[in-house]
């Protein structure tokens, strides 16, 4: 009668388990899209025709130079998303301590990412509308929709997740006790910057430059955490 031969098996950590190509990329794209935030809205600052103004004289502007605004649009479309991203991404990285915030952060987010980047779109309408109507027309359409109760609350959900997501990202990372506070700080300094500047590019730098550090905190937050390595 033969004796069974008995395999050793061996237990795999997630120290010890290889690292992913894919989760190393996954991992990349969240530690960089504050940074693409930052250089996104640069992009836009610099191409907006009429950076810093407001109103009338701003809707003349975009009704003549139809060119320049798209570049600004596309620029600030890609600087939302990604400004916005974190807050989703992170959400996986914290299953204890600040799970709850991990949820109202991720559902944040979503409200952001499915409402904000779109809405750069009305840009392209309210330079097409004024091009083909000027600005009486233009006025006619936006009197129009001034009744209308849900464009509103179209709108406030993405307000929202672009003033909130990513404070609330590095937030329940500093909760999960996985970054420094210094995080949150410059999450919160790099839209503090944006708006204070009215959009201009002296404030999108600076956001840039904030948005540096932030990357850095997502850096050190997951650097830990096996995001690049199989299970």
């Amino acid at each position: 009668m033969s004796t069974p031969t008995l395999t050793p098996t061996t237990t795999t950590t997630p120290d010890s388990a290889p690292r992913s190509r894919a989760l190393s990329v996954r991992r990349g794209f969240l530690v960089a899209a504050p940074v693409l935030a930052g250089l996104f809205a640069t992009v836009g600052a610099v191409a907006d025709p009429s950076a810093g103004q407001s109103g009338d004289a701003m809707l003349r502007v975009y009704f003549d130079n139809p060119e320049a605004l798209q570049f600004k649009s596309l620029g600030y479309h890609w600087a939302y998303a990604f400004w916005i991203l974190p807050a989703m991404l992170v959400v996986p990285l914290v299953r204890a301590k600040g799970a709850w915030l991990a949820t109202i952060t991720g559902f944040v987010g979503f409200l952001g990412l499915s409402t904000m980047p779109g809405l750069l779109l009305t840009d392209w309408f309210d330079s097409a509308i004024g091009a083909a109507h000027g600005l009486e027309g233009h006025r006619a359409v936006t009197d129009a929709m001034e009744g209308m109760w849900g464009i509103p609350v179209f709108i406030m959900p993405g307000t929202i997740g672009l003033f909130l997501g990513l404070p609330l990202a590095m937030a329940t990372l500093w909760r999960a006790g996985l970054a420094r506070w210094w995080g949150l700080a410059a999450a919160v300094a790099a839209f503090a910057s944006f708006m204070v500047s009215n959009a201009t590019w002296p404030g999108t730098v600076a956001a840039t430059a904030f948005m540096v550090v932030v990357s850095i905190a997502l850096a050190k937050a997951t650097a830990d955490r096996g995001m690049d390595r199989t299970t």
